[in-house]
């Protein structure tokens, strides 16, 4: 017998046969604590598709293997991702934002409930079971696994662009993603100019009131002679993050992501060393290791017209940054 579908499949709901009222209960829970957004948009508001979901509308119409493979990375790293909320509410730390307060023994064991079942979702994945894609303007996509059907939505609302990075990463190291580009791309957008430099190494200037380092008209004045190694240290950490960041927006570019330079935004992910960057409205963003960045709340707004020019292919501006407003000669 057919499983009954919801009207409006809710967020982290996998739909369950009917005689399972413990696990609806979960699911409930889960739903009225994660608070993954599942509002329709403004009629007035843009269209503007994600990568993401770019990648999802394009593989409604591509062969079942591809359509099974991304299923496949995206239950996995769902799995991973509601594991890892069970291990931080058995920590003690805090639940998302806004989510009501059981105790944290029976949080963890809800949320592990709902990996387990994912598991079991994951495994009909492996075992053949049919997998379709769908867009949602509900909220985030979703994949349906024989007649169960489980939203691709993070826990927590701030960190879905990770998990939709993390997703395509895995996907696209395994398939090539330019067909979604090209289906995307219009005759207007121009070609990107790749970063091509991994590593970069800083030129070093000494003066009377101090010493700098620069790369490509990007400057940094330490105005202090001593410690050298340690300053020295700190330019390269903050010259190979640069790097990292402008390879991870080039690389978007040429997957047709468009990035609002002023909207750029940095935050941390719970549980993992690296930083989620935020690059447009549509929710489009980049993972990138990027501690000294972080710990800096005002240098991505300084360093932008900088990174700006220097992913467009353009002559990339006098940057000058002063080491001091950072908080770096402190440490």
């Amino acid at each position: 017998m057919t499983r009954s579908m919801p009207a409006v499949p809710l967020p982290g709901r996998i739909h369950q046969r009917k005689g399972k009222p413990r696990v609806c209960c979960v699911v409930c829970m889960l739903w009225l604590a994660f608070g993954v957004r599942a509002q329709a948009p403004e009629e007035s508001a843009p269209v503007a598709l994600s990568r993401f979901e770019r990648t999802v509308a394009w593989l409604q119409r591509a062969p079942a293997e591809q359509q099974t493979d991304f299923a496949l990375a995206a239950l996995a790293e769902l799995v991973a991702v509601y594991m890892a909320e069970a291990d931080l509410a058995r920590a003690g730390s805090a639940r998302p934002e806004g989510s009501p307060r059981p105790g944290l023994r029976g949080w963890s064991v809800a949320v592990d409930e709902y990996a387990n079942q994912l598991l079991l979702v994951l495994e009909e994945v492996e075992q053949g079971q049919a997998v379709s894609l769908r867009l949602s303007h509900l909220g985030p996509a979703i994949v349906t696994v024989a007649d169960r059907v489980v939203i691709l939505g993070h826990p927590r609302a701030d960190q879905q662009g990770a998990f939709e990075q993390q997703v395509l990463a895995d996907f696209c190291s395994r398939h090539d993603c330019g067909p979604v580009t090209t289906a995307a791309a219009t005759s207007a957008r121009p070609e990107p100019i790749p970063v091509t430099v991994l590593r970069v190494n800083p030129v070093w200037a000494f003066t009377a009131s101090g010493q700098t380092c620069s790369i490509d008209e990007l400057q940094v004045f330490f105005n202090s002679s001593s410690n050298i190694a340690t300053l020295r240290g700190i330019c390269e950490q903050f010259v190979q993050e640069l790097a990292a960041l402008a390879n991870q927006l080039a690389g978007q570019q040429g997957y047709g992501v468009a990035i609002d330079w002023d909207g750029l935004a940095l935050t941390a992910t719970p549980g993992r060393p690296e930083h989620l960057v935020r690059v447009n409205a549509a929710g489009d963003s980049v993972l990138v290791t990027a501690p000294l960045l972080f710990a800096s709340p005002k240098l991505l707004a300084d360093i932008r017209p900088w990174l700006a020019a220097r992913i467009g292919g353009e002559p990339a501006p006098a940057v000058r940054l002063d080491a001091a407003s950072y908080g770096w000669l402190e440490q």
